[in-house]
């Protein structure tokens, strides 16, 4: 059985909830019912643990972005101020992964037809893409958030 401990968070559940609807994480599986017939079922491309996962990297990473900070999911305040933030990191996250599984799957395929080649483009590839691009402006919004935090010297 799965330990399911940070998923007992309230917080957490929330941020899970907005991580999913920005990945678009739930979709339809076609599959054949005791007779034959095809249904489509509710699936979720990544589990709550994968999504929680992400967003404990992301909380991780916004502690240690300068300066070191202990913020947890059990700060309501803190959540609520910055659930944008712990949201687009964990999608970061997940780009990355979802990039290395397509990689894998991906094979390249050239078809040419009458002197025209095309060369089917490759998900990986828009995939790393948007993550690369998203990355510097997650970090720059990321340090212009804690650049105004006030520390004790």
């Amino acid at each position: 059985m799965i330990d399911l401990g940070p998923l007992n968070n309230e917080n957490l559940n929330k941020l899970i909830n907005l991580l999913s609807s920005a990945l678009s994480s739930k979709g339809k599986e076609k599959k054949n019912d005791e007779h034959g017939n095809i249904v489509y079922i509710d699936v979720n491309i990544y589990s709550k643990e994968v999504l929680a996962n992400f967003l404990e990297l992301s909380l991780s990473n916004f502690n240690q972005v300068p300066k070191f900070t202990n913020f947890t999911f059990d700060d309501d305040k803190f959540v609520e101020t910055f659930k944008e933030i712990l949201v687009s990191g964990a999608i970061l996250y997940a780009l990355s992964s979802q990039a290395l599984i397509e990689r894998g799957r991906e094979f390249f395929v050239s078809v040419e037809n009458g002197g025209v080649n095309f060369i089917q483009p490759s998900l990986a590839e828009m995939l790393n893409t948007q993550h690369e691009r998203s990355l510097y402006h997650h970090y720059d919004k990321l340090k212009m958030i804690k650049n105004d935090f006030k520390f004790d010297s």
